[in-house]
């Protein structure tokens, strides 16, 4: 049997409660617990108390009456049409947003012959693990966006600097590695 005193018990088993783990005997025990304590609780155990008084509450035949009922449903009712009122706000806003977005804004013209798409993520980092696996062990590589692809940096402890420009080719479906002379 659980020592309901030993608080590293106790916060056990409440957490067993908390995730709807307990047995019945051991939800009576916290329920006696907390009902019965009267030394100061910390504010946990006082949360775990407020927590367990609410669900007796609650599970102790609390009947709403049929007033009540009709006033809450009455209340939604009004709510109801003043939220369709703030949402049509919105949505009128969101429209006056993007037609304003529309006209003023100023239009780019694209060429979409000569646009390529991107180098992706995996075809750069494919970039550089060949790079890694041709300079051997303690290499150094950075990598940074420019115009058109990557420039690719390579350092290790023997070997003076190199630099790397990768881009994808004219024909658009495969990508190349061009070394770049650097003064360092």
């Amino acid at each position: 049997m659980t020592n309901i005193n030993d608080i590293t018990k106790r916060r056990q088993l409440a957490e067993k409660y908390l995730n709807a783990e307990t047995s019945v005997e051991e939800e009576r025990m916290l329920r006696d617990f907390y009902s019965h304590a009267e030394e100061p609780l910390a504010p946990e155990d006082e949360d775990m108390r407020l927590l367990m008084y609410a669900t007796d509450r609650l599970s102790g035949g609390f009947v709403l009456s049929d007033e009540k009922a009709e006033e809450f449903d009455r209340l939604m009712q009004k709510g109801s049409k003043k939220s369709k009122i703030v949402a049509l706000r919105w949505i009128v806003s969101a429209a006056a947003a993007i037609i304003c977005a529309v006209l003023f804004l100023p239009v780019r013209p694209t060429d979409n012959a000569k646009e390529q798409p991107e180098i992706s993520t995996s075809e750069l980092l494919e970039a550089i693990n060949i790079l890694s696996d041709v300079g051997g062990d303690n290499m150094t590589i950075t990598a940074s966006s420019c115009n058109d692809g990557f420039i690719i940096k390579t350092s290790t402890s023997n070997e003076p600097p190199s630099s790397y420009i990768l881009k994808r080719c004219s024909d658009g479906t495969s990508i190349e590695i061009k070394s770049q002379l650097t003064d360092f």
